[in-house]
């Protein structure tokens, strides 16, 4: 299916949501979108920064360590939880859970040095999507009803590589063992409007179809029968669990009932 939105191309309207917002009593979030910037530091391989300024406060943070990365020359929407971690590593404050999603709107690319900062060596995820020749092990029973959560970035159905992959193969796994009744496959579209940085940032509900469509494709290719699959497309709710709420509003749920 072709995705919505290229990826070479993430919450209600309340007071200045471009700026910081408590999405609980712990964290503190910013949401606003802006131009980053790549450091390029001399940690070894992928060690390089991404910095991006907020216009609302003219801080720089750290967004490095959003699933999603950055694209230089492009826009990007940013969500994360303000950190003390030390900004030495990279230059900026670091965002930490942070979500990022590229936009359409172009703007000037920007390369900095080292500048004396040494970036983050990079480190092999603890879990990473395993060849097809490497052997598959069925988790063991008891079978009970089960959910699988996918992230996605802002008007995409992008399934991103080792993420999106790592947990549809959980859930096809899972599927085969316990031979579900049914799976539903519902693909939530953040549709309410939100203003960020005065830029107007919505989901059409197709967005939510091509996303629950995506996965049942994905599935289905992992050998998960069609006949067994529900698919559903919503607005998102307003409930949300952990501090980035509007990211949290942009996903799927692969719902499993053995």
């Amino acid at each position: 299916m072709k995705t919505l939105l290229l990826r070479s191309t993430i919450a209600a309207l309340v007071a200045c949501l471009c700026g910081t917002t408590n999405a609980d009593s712990t964290a503190t979030v910013k949401r606003f979108v802006g131009c980053p910037v790549y450091r390029d530091t001399d940690a070894g391989r992928k060690s390089g920064c991404w910095l991006v300024t907020d216009p609302e406060d003219g801080r720089q943070y750290d967004v490095t360590d959003a699933r999603i990365k950055p694209i230089l020359g492009q826009q990007i929407l940013v969500e994360g939880v303000v950190t003390t971690t030390n900004g030495e590593l990279c230059g900026g404050i670091v965002l930490q859970p942070v979500d990022v999603s590229v936009l359409p709107q172009t703007c000037k690319a920007h390369l900095l040095p080292a500048e004396g900062h040494p970036g983050r060596r990079f480190v092999l995820p603890a879990t990473l999507l395993q060849p097809t020749s490497v052997p598959r092990v069925l988790p063991p029973p008891p079978y009970e009803p089960r959910s699988f959560t996918i992230g996605f970035e802002l008007n995409s159905d992008f399934l991103l590589y080792q993420y999106a992959e790592l947990i549809i193969e959980q859930a096809s796994l899972y599927a085969k063992a316990s031979k579900p009744s049914r799976i539903v496959i519902t693909g939530y579209a953040a549709t309410r409007p939100i203003e960020v940085s005065g830029q107007r940032i919505v989901e059409d509900i197709a967005v939510g179809e091509a996303r629950a469509r995506m996965i049942a494709e994905a599935l289905s290719r992992l050998g998960v029968p069609r006949e067994k699959m529900e698919l559903k497309w919503l607005d998102a709710p307003e409930e949300s669990s952990g501090p980035l709420t509007e990211a949290s509003r942009r996903r799927a749920v692969i719902e499993i009932a053995p």
